[in-house]
């Protein structure tokens, strides 16, 4: 039987689609390569516009900025950014920097600054924002199934013009971009710009069972490659100790793609009818082997309440038992609190930010 156990979904949207974004993100990518090609400087901020006629769109000096991209706008104007920066910096959070930074660290006990993965990370600002502002110094990857998401910020991360370096002088900028690698990073450790960005689908890939474009290497799939692992992702941690998601549930949410009964994830209804689900059923489960046992999970989002993300990444059919009987599952660790608003009586708020930790 089927379990219908999670919140009601939402009705499917074009902001559910890969093909929305990735139009959006290469307007956006073009506009800032003419701008930055045609001004010859790191400096100025492109129109967002792509389709503004220079001649008079250029003197208003519309930037290009995080607010430019939807899935940044939308919690900005709650001051979620800045308010999940506050959250992950506070010592009450284990993994915040005054506790793990080796020069800050309590009592002698060393740990190794804390990974961190950003899901669907569209610009990258948030990335941005915790490794400039926030003083996370560890391994930083932003994925997102968007090549042109990646590819915008890798050149956004590569010119620091997001809000989190305004404050940066010109002196400072020309000195931290020498070296920087070709994906949005430094080259060598150290540093406050050795960021990555990777094109990846976790909806549908694997970290644990992919395959790479190599040559007559052992384990051959077949097909020319071999089955292998991704560079960036941390299998002797077991996964990242912090994975984000701001707005990315809420998009796949959106999408109205379900699960085919070949991936064994259709189950018989009592009447005989074959039920499909909904492709964001799969997704709590997967964000759940991406982190480590132990590790936290920050999810913001617009389009669900406290109440039913809480309900969608707690689940019974969210939760799997390991070799040794346990279950595997998250748990409610801690919330960010956002201002409340009532409204036909009742109390609501625009966006929460809940997090969640894998025991």
């Amino acid at each position: 039987m089927a379990d219908d156990s999670h919140p009601a979904h939402l009705s499917p949207s074009e902001l559910g689609t890969k093909d929305y974004w990735e139009t959006f993100y290469a307007r956006t990518l073009s506009h800032l390569s003419t701008k930055h090609t045609t001004t010859n400087t790191t400096t100025t901020k492109p129109n967002p516009n792509p389709n503004a006629e220079s001649s008079s769109e250029e003197s208003e000096e519309d930037d290009i900025d995080d607010d430019s991209d939807p899935g940044t706008s939308w919690f900005s104007e709650h001051n979620a950014p800045d308010k999940v920066l506050q959250f992950l910096t506070d010592e009450e959070f284990p993994l915040a920097p005054v506790n793990t930074n080796t020069n800050n660290s309590k009592d002698g006990d060393e740990q190794q600054a804390p990974s961190i993965l950003d899901l669907g990370t569209g610009n990258g600002s948030m990335l941005a924002l915790l490794r400039k502002r926030g003083g996370y110094k560890g391994v930083m990857v932003g994925i997102d199934y968007s090549i042109r998401s990646v590819q915008l910020a890798r050149e956004l991360q590569r010119l620091r013009i997001h809000s989190a370096y305004l404050s940066d002088s010109d002196e400072d900028s020309d000195s931290e971009d020498e070296g920087k690698d070709d994906k949005g990073g430094k080259d060598g450790d150290g540093g406050d710009t050795n960021i990555r960005f990777e094109e990846w689908d976790i909806l549908h890939g694997d970290v644990y069972q992919t395959s790479t474009a190599t040559s007559e290497e052992e384990g051959s799939d077949g097909k020319g490659g071999k089955k292998g692992k991704v560079d960036w992702f941390p299998y002797d941690k077991g996964g990242f100790d912090i994975v984000l998601d701001k707005g990315t549930f809420d998009a796949v949410s959106l999408s109205d793609e379900v699960i085919p009964a070949s991936d064994g994830a259709a189950e018989g209804h009592a009447s005989g009818k074959t039920v499909q689900r909904r492709v964001c059923e799969r997704y709590p489960g997967i964000v759940r082997g991406l982190v480590r046992k132990g590790g936290f999970v920050v999810v913001t989002s617009c389009n669900w309440t406290e109440e039913e993300l809480v309900a969608w990444f707690t689940r019974a059919d969210s939760t799997s038992s390991g070799g040794d009987g346990e279950e595997d599952k998250f748990v409610v660790w801690g919330r960010v609190e956002y201002p409340r608003f009532r409204f036909g009586g009742r109390e609501g708020q625009g966006v929460c930010t809940v997090c969640f930790q894998r025991v």
